[in-house]
């Protein structure tokens, strides 16, 4: 079959002997990784409180629902299931632990943004996804050996940049949405770029996922700026006064057919 082959333009892109996703990480133990992971749990932990808080003002949950579902079978799954790094496991089991309340909280309000849903629908949709979410990201752990469960969890958090857009354009306020909580996130995001880019400088799929990231929180930002000061209120402000959403727009009636009109004899 070589005559066959022959003919055909060499590729531009040879692809790499070794995966890059297998490739060792650098030195856990220099102080740069220290300094960054200090930096990236302070700013994670702020952008929670700040979240936690403003659903219990606005009785709105601050994250939105799919991705606290998504997020807390993650969260189980890498802090209780399967083998961690030493280092990444306390931190990971610290999130469980916070995101238990943020369920809490989803219980309480989340069925008010899928109104169309019964409460008790509505549980079973949200722990169904869990449990879902938590069956695949252990087959991801396992099928890829990802311990630092890395590409699962980057990819999840541009679906989280992502899924706090929608949530604010669907409200239509700022309602459970805290400016200080979009930037303490961005800013804890791009602390976790940095170190994959010091730790696994050759994994340019995930790199490229902060840079998503990065695009996205920003336009949130911007977004969830104007609608609070939209809403009437100073973007700046920790303690503003609840929010309560507009009223749902009234669907557009159908068009009644026009009336038979009897034509003369």
């Amino acid at each position: 079959m070589d005559w066959f082959t022959d003919w055909l333009p060499p590729a531009l892109v040879d692809l790499p002997a070794t995966a890059p996703s297998v490739s060792p990480p650098g030195d856990f133990r220099n102080g740069w990784f220290w300094a960054i992971v200090v930096g990236i749990l302070t700013f994670w932990a702020l952008a929670y409180a700040l979240e936690i808080h403003r659903a219990s003002v606005d009785k709105y949950v601050g994250i939105p629902v799919v991705v606290v579902a998504i997020n807390f079978g993650w969260e189980f799954v890498h802090s209780v299931v399967i083998d961690q790094e030493p280092a990444q496991r306390p931190a990971n089991l610290l999130w469980f632990l916070v995101d238990i309340v943020i369920v809490i909280q989803v219980v309480k309000y989340g069925n008010k943004d899928f109104p169309r849903l019964g409460r008790t629908l509505f549980l079973r949709l949200f722990f169904g996804l869990v449990a879902v979410a938590a069956f695949q990201t252990f087959l991801m752990a396992y099928e890829f050996r990802d311990i630092l469960g890395m590409y699962s969890g980057c990819a999840l958090n541009v679906g989280i940049s992502a899924a706090f857009i929608v949530t604010l354009v669907k409200r239509r306020c700022s309602a459970g949405l805290s400016l200080h909580a979009a930037i303490s996130k961005m800013i804890g995001s791009q602390l976790a770029g940095l170190n994959v880019l010091i730790l696994f400088p050759d994994r340019y799929l995930v790199l490229s996922w902060f840079v998503m990231m990065l695009i996205l929180d920003l336009v949130y930002i911007r977004m969830l700026y104007r609608q609070i000061r939209k809403d009437g209120y100073s973007p700046w402000a920790i303690n503003r006064p609840r929010v309560y959403p507009p009223a749902p727009v009234p669907a557009t009636p159908a068009a009644q057919p026009a009336p038979a009109v009897a034509l003369p004899q």
